[in-house]
């Protein structure tokens, strides 16, 4: 039975790993062209190599004062094991799961004069409820920490040769512990992220003490979310600069859309610094050099904060251009503005914690679109 069920958790094992490459593949790709939006939810499993402690010192000397010579006890303490989960993160640093874990069966072998085969087993499997905290050390790499209850259902079974009377001992139960855990995770994408954890489950063992049981194991996890499209981004700046030059010495007569250099903000304010007041002279020869133009003004924002005040901020930044460019002569009424929040990224932030990360750097932004008739 036990080398059926190792077999079983192998293949699990091997399927796992060899659907890494091609997650990563599909969703790298994926990224390229859209932004992905996490709702919370999540879905996982694990699955790895679980060990009991076993108590053989007080079971031999429970055989020895029934008058039995124990020679040796054998252990069979190691076995693979499993767990499946459903969880909802809360911002960046907390979540709560629930899931079943099956960590399988443990047994022991004493050898003894007279020959008695005692043996005995027992298995561990159940529910849990944890609360998990997560403490990001890069845009991808993050440490967790867990503790929670768990729900444990056993079965413990002895055998003999009929010299000890074992049927007595037989039982099933179910009962409340807690657990423990550390680990490390990585994000391989916007939506699949690897864990590597190592988890302490509390247990009855075989002969009623207060055992530990231990999970190290490698699993997966999916986050669920939307992919939206992004909108298509500015032209590298000193092709956008010549553009604009030629747009200020020639009155274009045919309708075109010009997209213009974007401009940058600093952490959490819709101030101009002198560099984004530079790049907007520049813009306004353009827009006088093409009166008829109409301007749309879009603001963003990094990933950091939540998504109503971030919706905020965008459109001060929207708003802030504006009346800059309306101090540097430019009608007021040409301008339209709007704000995206942190939504249609310029790249994407693994870790939005990480506040002041390139990622997000590129993502406090304002981008500055002119239709000329």
């Amino acid at each position: 039975m036990k080398n059926l069920t190792e077999l079983k958790g192998t293949k699990v094992m091997l399927v796992l790993a060899s659907s890494l490459p091609m997650l990563m593949s599909a969703n790298v790709q994926a990224q390229d062209h859209s932004s992905y939006d996490k709702n919370g939810w999540y879905v996982g499993a694990n699955i790895g190599k679980s060990k009991a402690s076993i108590d053989t010192e007080r079971l031999q000397t429970s055989l020895e004062t029934n008058g039995f010579d124990v020679s040796s006890m054998d252990e069979d303490s190691g076995n693979q094991g499993y767990k499946v989960y459903l969880g909802y993160q809360f911002g960046t640093y907390l979540a709560v799961e629930g899931g079943y874990f099956d960590l399988n069966d443990f047994s022991f072998l004493a050898n003894t004069l007279p020959v008695t085969d005692f043996r005995g087993e027992t298995g561990l499997k159940g529910w849990n409820l944890d609360l998990v905290g997560t403490l990001p050390l890069t845009e991808r790499f993050s440490a967790i920490a867990r503790i929670g209850l768990t729900q444990n259902d056993s079965k413990t079974r002895y055998s003999s040769n009929g010299l000890i009377n074992t049927a007595a001992y037989n039982h099933d139960d179910s009962y409340t512990k807690h657990k423990l855990g550390v680990g490390l995770q990585y994000d391989i994408s916007p939506a699949f992220t690897v864990r590597l954890e190592a988890e302490r489950y509390r247990m009855d063992d075989l002969i009623g003490n207060k055992g530990d049981l231990d999970l190290y194991s490698l699993g997966l996890v999916y986050r669920f979310g939307s992919t939206t499209q992004s909108e298509p981004q500015a032209a590298p700046a000193p092709a956008q600069k010549a553009q604009a030059a030629v747009v200020a010495q020639t009155v274009v007569k045919e309708p075109e859309v010009l997209v213009l250099e974007d401009v940058h903000f600093n952490f959490d304010t819709a101030e101009l610094n002198d560099e984004t007041k530079v790049i907007l002279r520049q813009h306004v020869q353009t827009l006088k050099a093409n009166p008829q133009a109409r301007v749309r003004i879009a603001g963003y924002t990094s990933a950091s904060g939540s998504a109503e005040y971030n919706q905020a901020l965008s459109e001060r930044r929207a708003q802030s251009i504006k009346a800059f460019l309306i101090a540097e002569g430019v009608d007021a009424n040409r301008f339209k503005t709007i704000g995206f929040g942190q939504r249609n990224p310029a790249e994407y932030e693994a870790n939005p914690s990480v506040l002041r990360s390139d990622a997000a750097k590129a993502n406090m932004r304002g981008l500055f679109e002119i239709i000329v008739e």
